[in-house]
């Protein structure tokens, strides 16, 4: 074992919470990738029935966690799964699974829905294709979370290369309002409000204000967020209508280097001194219509959505420190699911489905001077983006104790970029991406799952790749600039076999092993030349394993380890082999208990998380540097009693100048961040 592994593992252990058993009080369980309430067996569109390495997080879990100013620390606690906020803003959490980094570390690789709706922007002008920014959700928003780690599941598209997250939205719940205060003017406000009418019509509302000063100097920010649904059965269709604003405002510290922070020259509250101060802003507003069937699975699920989309980001300009690159998207996107479950007998199902998603709008990046605009651009794209697919997936019990899963989809991308910095790179796109998937799930005993999966992902080529909008900063219209309307979607081909056992009553674990071969990756052929082709080769190998350990109905202990390792075939800079930004060895332990107290019941939750051995590149150079390891402890205690619960909860992050960020920059974070939410329940 390395030395990064044994240090990680010791300071692991060096978590010890316990207590003594409390017959009488159930604990809420921590969702294994065999947890969930449907056995692998069993004929399901849910996730868990697939025969693959999924992890359900319900609604228990979620308000058991602690989440800061996004939903990503709701992942926290899923072996392969590496999920945080950069710390300058709304501007996307990256979701790293099963070795992928993300194709512009903002969630790309990772294809993510909500209700239905794919929220992954394939040609965002912020955080690179595929990024999804899911800012504008809420815990108090979330019934559960399914997250599905390699692309083995055709009920998802563009981007599931490294697996899918699929997140259903909640239509009831308990009245509640809530404060949060918490270190560095920290503070949040809730409202939860649910009721049924006379006609059997649920309303479901939830409205939340979050605001603060941040660690850093100039990391501000306000955010507000309103989401209402409404729900109501008609025969034999279920039906929601939900529309959600999100509102946010924040100023962003940029990242500081991390030899500088080492020799002193900068303080980890410092904001870039190099940049002028940094800013952003958001609004987005939408509209979701959802049919299911009302018993059961079988029949017709629908989705009908439209969505807004504006986000501007102030960068900084390498060697300009009164300059700046404002990035702008401006989106509108709308489109629809259907999705048709037969169901054959107790042995059989098919589900049929079509998807398709309009994206149209602009996205540029403007230089601008402290004094105002410049009128130059890096780039502008004027968009009008459509894909659609089709796609089935079959389930076939052959005995009681075997069940195969078969799936294929195709994607077709039907894009317009007209690019005003340079026109002759305009480009009209025509590709399509087939994708098959196969796997079986062998049941020997009630308590055993053994599975295995082949399967292909895609992602879709972004605009800045079929389009390039050249190096530099120029006027709209100039001469140059060359289109690449050859480039195919990228594609990963993925394999794993796995198991998940419950060992007595108390013990569960589950373990998977994987390869994944990401084929015809899009890079500049040479950095900064605006040229791109389909070039060289990645791979990962890794493995995770995951125990849990009910010691009582009051007290549960869980721990997981992955491994992966990642090489570049064919590096754009010679030499650079390993995959940049990808930790090795990823740890995690937890505890949690649940006891009755003083008239009440006491929850005390314990969460430990490590990340090691992940590599990076300065400039050319051959020579892999490794990021510090990242170690981060979680605690949290609750105390309800009637209609109120009182919540204590602390986040240390002890190293000094380890980041989840692996690089030659980082954004620093306290070693110790503190707060207190009071909530009343009506």
């Amino acid at each position: 074992m390395k030395a990064h592994g044994k240090t990680g593992l010791a300071l692991l252990l060096g978590l010890a919470l316990g207590g003594g058993a409390a017959a009488d009080v159930q604990l809420p369980e921590i969702s294994v990738s065999a947890g969930g309430d449907k056995p692998k067996s069993s004929l399901s569109l849910q996730a868990n029935s697939l025969p693959a390495a999924v992890t359900v997080i319900g609604r228990e879990q979620i308000e058991r966690t602690n989440v800061g100013r996004d939903y990503s620390d709701l992942l926290r606690r899923v072996p392969g799964v590496n999920a945080y906020n950069f710390g300058q803003g709304d501007i996307g959490s990256p979701i790293k699974m099963r070795g992928f980094t993300g194709t512009g570390a903002h969630g790309g690789d990772v294809a993510i829905y909500v209700d239905g709706v794919p929220q992954n922007i394939p040609s965002a002008n912020q955080g690179g294709p595929g990024m999804s920014d899911l800012s504008w959700l809420t815990p108090d928003m979330i019934e559960r979370i399914e997250v599905v780690k390699g692309p083995f599941s055709a009920l998802f598209g563009d981007q599931n290369r490294a697996g899918a997250v699929n997140i259903v939205t909640r239509s009831a719940g308990e009245s509640s309002v809530a404060g949060t205060v918490g270190r560095f003017a920290t503070a949040r406000g809730s409202l939860v409000h649910s009721a049924t009418a006379d006609n059997g019509a649920t309303s479901f509302l939830v409205a939340d204000v979050y605001r603060t000063d941040g660690y850093r100097d100039n990391s501000d920010a306000l955010r507000g967020t309103v989401f209402a649904k409404v729900s109501r059965t008609f025969g034999d269709a279920a039906w929601a209508l939900r529309g959600s604003y999100y509102r946010s405002d924040w100023d962003a510290p940029g990242y500081l280097s991390y030899d500088g922070l080492k020799n002193g020259t900068v303080d980890s509250r410092d904001r870039d001194p190099n940049a002028p101060p940094l800013w952003g802003d958001a609004e987005r507003f939408g509209l979701v219509l959802t049919r299911t069937p009302a018993r059961g699975e079988a029949g017709l699920h629908a989705t009908a959505f439209v969505e807004r989309y504006e986000k501007r980001r102030a960068n900084p300009v390498g060697g300009d420190p009164a300059a700046l690159n404002v990035q702008n998207d401006e989106r509108t996107m709308f489109g629809g699911r259907l999705l048709y479950n037969l169901l054959f007998s107790d042995r059989a199902t098919l589900a049929v489905g079509t998807e398709l998603r309009a994206d149209r709008g602009e996205g540029f990046n403007k230089r601008r001077a402290t004094a105002g605009a410049s009128g130059r651009y890096n780039s502008y794209w004027d968009l009008d983006l459509l894909a659609y697919s089709v796609f089935a997936q079959g389930q076939y019990r052959l005995f009681d104790t075997f069940k195969l899963v078969g799936g294929v989809r195709t994607d077709v991308f039907d894009y317009d970029i007209e690019n005003r910095k340079l026109p002759a790179a305009s480009v009209d796109y025509r590709k399509s991406a087939t994708t098959p998937r196969a796997g079986f799930v062998w049941t020997p005993q009630p308590a055993l799952d053994v599975f295995a999966n082949v399967g292909e992902g895609i992602r879709s080529p972004a605009e800045r790749e079929l389009s390039p909008a050249g190096a530099g900063n120029g006027l709209l219209g100039a001469a140059g600039g060359q289109a690449f309307p050859h480039l195919r979607p990228p594609k990963v081909k993925a394999a794993d076999v796995g198991v998940n056992a419950m060992l007595g009553e108390r013990l569960k674990l589950s373990a998977a092993g994987y390869r994944s071969k990401n084929q015809r990756e899009i890079r500049e052929t040479t950095p900064g030349s605006g040229v791109f082709a389909s070039i060289g080769d990645t791979t990962r190998d890794g493995w995770e394993v995951e125990a849990q350990f009910f010691a009582s109905d009051a007290l549960s202990f869980y721990g997981s380890f992955g491994k992966v390792r990642g090489r570049v075939e064919n590096p754009p800079n010679a030499g650079q082999k390993l995959i940049s930004g990808l930790p090795e060895d990823t740890w995690r332990l937890g505890v949690e208990y649940t006891t009755p107290f003083a008239g009440g019941r006491l929850l005390l939750n314990g969460d430990a998380f490590l990340l090691s051995g992940a590599p990076y590149y300065v400039g050319a150079g051959a020579t892999p540097r490794y990021s510090r390891d990242y170690v981060r402890y979680d605690l949290r205690a609750s105390y309800e009693r009637g209609r109120w619960r009182h919540t204590v909860f602390g986040v240390f992050q002890p190293r000094r100048f380890a980041s989840e960020q692996a690089g030659a920059t980082l954004d620093p974070r306290p070693k110790v961040d503190l707060g207190l939410t009071v909530s009343y329940r009506f």
